[in-house]
């Protein structure tokens, strides 16, 4: 249960410790209120929920708020007992499982000035949890509404929120299950029953078109039955958790949907700083080579690994789903910053984290200079952040130091050094048949070269070409070659894969995973015995693993970089019946346990090209 107690920590205490600043009163009497919630849940139980300021808010019934960005700036708007109101967006700061805090400056409203604060502090049975909410009226009725009904209705609506919230978490143990349980408190999914036709004909449609029903119904009943939370950013590796389904599949689903029109696609820019979408284009071709973070003053490129997200949308005619803010969020919006603080100018702060064993980076917003540091079982208990070089190595829970010597206030950030592992990228859509088969209007801007880090290269060519030309004629020989691709697309769309392009006799294939790549290699000269059935030719095929760049050749996606030009060479050491590799494609355990479990043995050949000083090693495994 939720319950409201005597304040340990009272009003004055905690003005004392959070007082009031000129420029916030303006000569003003400040209107000031502070709550204790005591909750039988963990701080850490806690905190996902509370920092979802939005939702939070939509629970305890506060009016929906539009923002709008200018100049760097977040201005908001809402309306309230028929009174409008309009204010700046003072940036959010925060410390994990600590507390919380932000303020608004009015231009139009109740008050000129408002702040708030959560704090939250570990007991023996749970957690105290103190609200702080400090006003600075516009004139007499500002005040009286808000010290007569306005703040102890609030109070009451945090009373009735956290112990809704108490319960969700006592029930249920995953995260997701919690998050999806309050998103349906706040957003009760409502039951339409023309929207639910117009899913049922579209997802026939899909299902005609080649989606598989067992793959497409869940993410069909889905699309009818989420909260609008959960729906106003489709992610199609979070809708493979909820429906317990591999990824594969929900991705074969999602991009049948889209076809269909039950979702829509979106390739999202993303700040590599605090993740917020930037630019949401409809096509790749809209994606800019360059976009601009004004919340971080950063500009960045569109082009390097992890600045583009693939999302997926709800068609707004089944239902609307656009985001819409009870309050900016931004602290549930940046789950990977630990630590947001504003430091004045000339101020040295001292931070008692709570940060546990990992990588983390700290920053000065406005700056891509980042000073790594890591957290250990072992280490140096407390660090000066900024004052030193190299990677700086911390015990759990240190202490950080940081000072400002300029003459106006920063903002120091604190991050988990980690991938949004919930995001899909472009090259897991690039290197997948399907979706250039579905969406092969799709290309890159020109002159736009994105990263796609890892990819798995190979190459397939028809051994003896010339001479099966000479021997067959023209017209056989083009029958022969062009099974070969037929059945090459066919092996390589079953294990994951995507044909690239196909040049002369020889096809160019990209896979996102090593071990599917080596799977498709082997059944792709399984296949090819110089029968009738397969053309009656042989193939070789070369492999190799690195770093890609995609961009637009032909109005289609292509791939280029020293990795497609490696397996290319690669070529020239397989013979017949042949798969020539590099070690760096060997290095995936998986592949050297499928090679191991199939009895093939690599023979050890040497590659000494003239733009190398040194050899490198090639393998090869014959196929019986």
């Amino acid at each position: 249960m939720s319950r409201t107690t005597q304040n340990s920590l009272n009003l004055k205490e905690f003005l004392q410790v959070y007082p009031w600043q000129k420029y916030e009163t303006q000569g003003r009497r400040p209107l000031d209120f502070l709550w204790k919630f005591t909750l039988p849940e963990s701080v850490e139980s806690l905190w996902p929920f509370l920092i979802d300021t939005s939702t939070f808010n939509k629970l305890l019934g506060l009016p929906l708020m539009t923002y709008i960005e200018k100049d760097g700036k977040l201005f908001g708007t809402a309306t309230n007992a028929g009174i409008v109101s309009e204010w700046e967006e003072v940036p959010w700061e925060w410390e994990y499982h600590k507390g919380l805090n932000n303020a608004r400056i009015y231009s139009r409203g109740f008050a000129t000035y408002v702040r708030s604060r959560y704090l939250l502090k570990s007991t023996p049975t749970g957690t105290d949890f103190y609200v702080y909410f400090g006003w600075i009226p516009r004139n007499f009725w500002g005040r009286w509404l808000l010290k007569s009904f306005g703040m102890p209705q609030l109070k009451k609506s945090y009373a009735r929120v956290t112990q809704k919230i108490a319960g969700v978490i006592s029930q249920r143990r995953d995260f997701e299950e919690r998050q999806r349980a309050i998103y349906a408190q706040a957003s009760p999914p409502a039951t339409d029953d023309a929207a639910r036709q117009t899913v049922a004909a579209l997802a026939a449609k899909a299902i005609a078109d080649g989606a598989i029903a067992e793959y497409l119904n869940p993410l069909a009943e889905l699309i009818l039955a989420a909260p609008e939370e959960e729906l106003a950013r489709i992610r199609l590796k979070v809708v493979a958790r909820r429906l317990q389904m591999p990824l594969s599949n929900v991705v074969h689903a999602g991009l049948y949907a889209a076809r269909a029109g039950l979702l829509t696609l979106s390739w999202d820019v993303t700040c590599p700083h605090c993740r917020g979408v930037r630019k949401s284009a409809e096509t790749l071709g809209d994606v800019p080579g360059e976009e601009r973070c004004e919340a971080c003053d950063i500009t960045f490129s569109t082009q390097e690994i992890g600045n583009m997200e693939v999302v997926f949308h709800v068609n707004p005619e089944i239902r609307p789903t656009e985001k819409k803010f009870y309050c900016a969020a931004e602290p549930a919006t940046k789950r990977h910053i630990f630590i947001q603080r504003r430091v004045a100018a000339h101020e040295k702060i001292i931070l008692a984290t709570d940060l546990g064993i990992g990588e983390y980076r700290a920053r000065v917003q406005g700056n891509k200079r980042y000073l790594p540091f890591s957290v250990s079982s072992s280490g140096e208990k407390s660090g000066v952040i900024g004052k030193r070089t190299g990677v700086l190595k911390l015990a759990e829970a240190p202490e950080l130091i940081f000072e400002n010597p300029h003459d106006k206030p920063e903002t120091l950030i604190i991050e988990k050094k980690d991938e949004d592992n919930d995001a899909l990228r472009p090259a897991e859509l690039f290197s997948l048949q399907l979706f250039r088969d579905l969406f092969g209007n799709q290309s890159l801007a020109e002159g736009l070269k994105v990263e796609l880090g890892l990819q798995n290269i190979l190459f397939t060519d028809i051994v003896g070409s010339t001479a099966l030309y000479h021997k067959t004629g023209d017209g056989e020989a083009f029958t022969s070659v062009r099974k070969h691709f037929q059945k090459t697309y066919e092996i390589v769309r079953r294990h994951g894969g995507a044909v690239v392009k196909t040049i002369g006799d020889s096809a160019m294939v990209a896979f996102a995973d090593a071990l599917q790549s080596m799977r498709a290699a082997l059944e792709i000269q399984q296949s090819f015995n110089g029968d009738t059935e397969s053309g009656g030719v042989y193939l070789r095929v070369s492999m190799h693993s690195g770093p890609c760049l995609a961009v637009n050749l032909n109005s289609g996606i292509d791939y280029f970089g020293n990795t497609v030009n490696y397996a290319a060479k690669l070529q020239q050491f397989a013979g017949a019946k042949e798969i020539a590799f590099s070690p760096e494609l060997m290095a995936d355990v998986r592949v050297q346990d499928f090679i191991a479990a199939r009895k093939l043995s690599p023979a050890v050949k040497v590659f000494s090209p003239a733009w190398s000083e040194k050899p490198f090693d090639v393998l090869v495994v014959k196929i019986s």
